[in-house]
């Protein structure tokens, strides 16, 4: 069977790091929008160069865009037996720029408000690799991350930040969600990466 995925859920919920392990189970590449910019503007092609132009002036890439960028990454041959996409789309202008491919599974990962609050408050990420820890974990800002980065708190993971992300997925991602209807499953994503990743397998 081909699993074209998406993987849905408010921030802080652990979609990028179930992604990645369902990418192995399945085999299939696991994709997030932020990363996809990145490889784009670093492959120096002409889309990536207008893409940095865009970041530098600190506004959007737009939907359209972004929607080409990923039309591309699909038609690649890694992806010709399915692919999970991380958080994407996020609204309903980038919902009907996703109109040349249609997903089998729609996965939105269920977890509270204060469970957000939580995992995000505690967020660090590598300033070289883009890895994300956890203070509960012991990492410190300012300590080395394993490729030699720094871990550091991003300026979007303070609480007033994250309160108004998770108010963006309430207004904009639920209504996208709505529309894939009966494609729709929801897993509980309290507990430990383990037990969420067994909820996601039980599912598939």
């Amino acid at each position: 069977m081909i699993y074209k995925m998406l993987l849905m859920g408010p921030q802080g919920c652990g979609k990028g790091t179930q992604a990645e392990i369902v990418s192995k189970i399945l085999r299939v590449p696991a994709l997030s929008m932020g990363q996809l910019l990145r490889d784009e503007i670093a492959s120096g092609s002409d889309l990536g160069k207008k893409f940095d132009v865009i970041l530098k002036r600190g506004d959007l890439v737009s939907d359209e865009d972004a929607a080409m960028m990923l039309k591309r990454r699909l038609e690649k041959s890694d992806a010709q037996g399915g692919y999970i996409i991380d958080g994407y789309p996020r609204n309903l202008s980038q919902w009907k720029a996703f109109d040349f491919d249609t997903p089998t599974h729609v996965i939105v990962i269920d977890v509270p408000r204060e469970e957000s609050l939580k995992r995000l408050g505690g967020r660090l990420t590598c300033r070289v690799c883009n890895k994300v820890g956890a203070m509960k974990d012991g990492i410190k800002p300012g300590d080395l991350c394993a490729c030699g980065g720094e871990w550091y708190q991003r300026d979007d993971d303070t609480p007033e930040a994250i309160s108004r992300r998770l108010q963006i997925y309430e207004n904009d991602t639920q209504p996208v969600i709505e529309k894939y209807g009966a494609l729709v499953k929801r897993v509980d994503g309290v507990g430990s990466v383990e037990e969420v990743a067994t909820r996601i397998k039980q599912l598939l």
